[in-house]
């Protein structure tokens, strides 16, 4: 036996094992960080913060050449808790199932996708113009049910592959599921404490923080901001004749309208009892005009449907004010809008009235 054997074989020893340490250390590593982004997921306080630390600080904490998320939104609860969209980078908001299907079948498990294999899924996780090589594309399940997914894509043909374990990802998954369901419980709290639970527009707590942040805006940028009072005619009427049960249902309606009539950024609010109240940023006179004619007329138009299934007529009196140039501040608008309310009733009801002028 040579006597270098022993030797080669100590050095070869000695390599292995070093190897093995090194591996320990790398793995002892990559728990420290999965360690930390968990407790940071636990700790974000909005779904901003959420999605900005999945999509950016993952990627650059990780290494990865892309990152992606989706999220099931089909009643557009995610659209309106995320008032930055569109922010980059995005979540993309799904309608249905039918994109998570695609990518998980019944599977509930994380997906590793290596060269050669399931390409058609890599270009619908990141795009056919992505170019990854590899990728992670990790399920996000709540109470047994898939509620989007998570996916991580590499240039690196050899970091993700089938013999690569998961342990780590479906932690990570684990835990982004649960932070975006307690974040969503959470915006589902606060927009609860700002919406009026009848008819399902904002409140007037809300409608006065946001009045004074729409105005200071309209003031700094100087843009033009217009502001509806609207007031449901003779409502008194309807609760005495019908009840008090039909009367909600008409304020439920009216409020359905009213929002159906309005675009992103606009606000409506129920200020008390019959009277709503609208600011429209960024809409001159004839834009407002418009935006009163629409819902006075819908109202008009309207058959009102009792809880009992019957019908009734209900019609709709507006005022319409513009911010006036200098305005000290925003209750020179809402007493504007006011005045010309009480003129739309003074004139007869079911009429828009602006600036003591009715629209013709």
């Amino acid at each position: 036996m040579n006597a270098a054997d022993p030797q080669a074989k100590i050095q070869a020893l000695r390599r292995q094992l070093q190897s093995l340490l090194d591996a320990a250390k790398a793995n002892e590593r990559k728990l420290d960080r999965f360690d930390a982004l968990e407790r940071r997921l636990i700790a974000v306080e909005s779904l901003e913060e959420l999605v900005k630390l999945l999509l950016v600080e993952c990627r650059a904490e990780f290494g990865l050449d892309a990152a992606e998320l989706w999220l099931l939104d089909p009643d557009g609860e995610l659209q309106r808790a995320l008032p930055g969209l569109p922010m980059a980078p995005a979540p993309q908001l799904l309608a249905h199932h039918g994109p998570l299907r695609a990518l998980f079948g019944t599977a509930r498990t994380t997906r590793l996708i290596a060269p050669g294999h399931d390409e058609a899924l890599l270009a619908a996780a990141f795009g056919a113009g992505a170019r990854m090589r590899s990728a992670a594309l990790l399920p996000l399940v709540r109470q047994g049910l898939l509620i989007g997914s998570l996916h991580f894509g590499s240039s690196d043909a050899g970091r993700y592959d089938a013999s690569s374990g998961t342990k780590f990802l479906d932690r990570l998954a684990a835990i982004a599921a649960i932070a975006i369901e307690s974040m969503l419980n959470r915006e589902r709290l606060r927009r609860a404490g700002m919406t009026d639970g009848l008819t399902g527009v904002h409140n007037r707590r809300y409608f006065d923080h946001r009045s004074l942040i729409e105005f200071s805006q309209a003031v700094r940028h100087r843009y033009p901001l217009a502001c509806l009072f609207l007031d449901i005619d003779h409502f008194k009427a309807i609760n005495d004749g019908h009840g008090h049960p039909v009367g909600d249902e008409v304020l439920r309606q009216v409020g359905g309208m009213i929002l159906r009539s309005l675009r992103t950024g606009d606000l409506a609010a129920r200020y008390g009892g019959e009277e709503f109240v609208v600011l429209l940023p960024r809409t001159d006179l004839a834009g407002a005009r418009e935006v009163a004619e629409r819902i006075r007329l819908m109202v008009q138009a309207a058959p009102f449907v009792t809880p009992e299934g019957g019908t009734l007529s209900a019609t709709l009196s507006a005022g319409l004010a513009m911010l006036p140039a200098g305005a000290a501040s925003f209750a020179e608008l809402l007493g504007a809008a006011d005045r010309a309310l009480y003129e739309a009733k003074r004139q007869g009801r079911n009429r828009t009235v602006a600036g003591g002028a009715p629209v013709s």
